[in-house]
């Protein structure tokens, strides 16, 4: 396992769920200190995902080395200190708007280097998911000092883009202009069904606890830590299988019905973590099923074992389109919640959004190609497999 491509895992997580889980998480605290409402302090940090997704999107076209990834860390990683230390809100906007631009080249890159490595796939699943919850943890422990959490979550991920480029990089793949790469459309519907579900579930739920659409408090954030521990669970178990992504993703479905129809502190939870937990592991089978189509095309070194970047430069623009597939759907499945929340009340919205997730779960799952016994996956690696 490269160090530099295991480094840059942990900034993207960083940069990615744990500070922007802070910007929304911690909105209320950080309106108080640039003076801003709490609302607004959200907006901001939702037009920072947009400026990642959209800097993102440029790495299709020109994909990142491990050193260029690690610069983005640093940038991202120091912008975001910044922005925990500062109490102007030009500036505030300023730097969060630069760390997310960074941020989304920064966690594109991570996501392509970890899909080269079995290994390091896991890996990087299971620490997104702790990421969740450490971001919902970091929240509860600075709600009073909400900057603390920026200016170490930053630091870190500005050292990790160090160590990224310093360590070796391995030899670079080559590149495919041939237009490979193309994720088959069930797997996309599959990815933006994940994406749906999360983000038109997590801020929806808790603020349906909230008396009116407004910023979150610190009992949400206590809530969310309890619903994202068995996310992390079920992200460390080898597998699914491909044939079991449509079932999970129903599952999730049900997560904001059963929050929408019996709204409370523990039916929240529940319907949170069995959202988060049948999403993780629905995305972790999708991305076991997308290896595994692209096996044939692993380069493997003497000793016959796959080489690091195997399946090649198209397995990486795979890797991409579909992280940015997630985010994507993650934005779309806010803006429907909070649409129709608006016209109809927040449980509406919720109930609402398990008819798109449940067709899109039905066109996805059924043809998606399962592995079979003797393919890259069939030995996990999270019990020392084949990567």
């Amino acid at each position: 396992m490269n160090p530099g491509h295991a480094a840059l895992v942990l900034a993207g997580a960083l940069t990615g769920p744990v500070a922007g889980g802070q910007l929304i998480l911690l909105s209320k605290p950080f309106g108080g200190v640039v003076g801003i409402p709490g609302t607004a302090a959200v907006y901001i940090a939702l037009t920072g995902l947009v400026v990642g997704c959209a800097t993102g999107l440029l790495t299709l076209r020109h994909p990142l080395s491990a050193r260029a990834a690690g610069c983005c860390a640093v940038v991202a990683g120091g912008a975001f200190a910044v922005a925990g230390l500062v109490s102007t809100l030009w500036l505030f906007v300023a730097v969060i708007v630069l760390a997310c631009a960074a941020a989304g080249p920064l966690i594109v890159a991570a996501r392509v280097f970890a899909f080269r490595q079995r290994a390091l796939l896991t890996g990087g699943h299971i620490v997104t998911a702790v990421c969740v919850a450490g971001a919902a943890g970091a929240a509860s422990l600075w709600f009073e000092t909400p900057g603390a959490a920026l200016v170490v979550v930053g630091l870190a991920a500005a050292l990790l883009g160090g160590v990224a480029i310093l360590a070796k990089a391995p030899v670079p793949h080559e590149e495919s202009n041939d237009g490979s790469g193309a994720v088959p459309r069930r797997f996309l519907v599959g990815y933006a069904t994940v994406g749906l579900l999360l983000g038109g579930t997590v801020l929806p739920a808790l603020h349906l606890l909230l008396f009116r659409w407004n910023a979150f408090g610190a009992e949400q954030t206590d809530l969310l830590l309890l619903a994202a521990l068995p996310a992390v669970l079920v992200v460390a178990i080898p597998g699914p299988d491909a044939s079991a992504v449509a079932p999970l993703l129903i599952l999730a479905a049900g997560g904001p019905v059963l929050v929408a129809t019996a709204p409370g502190q523990a039916t929240v939870v529940i319907g949170l973590a069995v959202t988060l937990a049948a999403a993780a592991r629905a995305a972790r089978g999708l991305d076991l099923a997308l290896r595994a189509r692209d096996a044939g095309t692993e380069h493997h070194d003497a000793g016959g074992r796959p080489a690091v970047g195997a399946g090649g430069a198209q397995s990486d623009r795979a890797a991409a389109i579909t992280a940015l597939t997630v985010t994507l759907g993650g934005l779309g499945g806010l803006g429907l919640v909070v649409a129709l929340g608006e016209l109809f009340g927040t449980g509406t919205g919720l109930t609402a959004l398990a008819i798109p997730a449940l067709a899109a779960a039905l066109l996805s799952g059924p043809r998606i190609p399962t592995p079979s016994a003797g393919s890259a996956v069939a030995t996990p690696a999270f019990e020392g497999g084949t990567p």
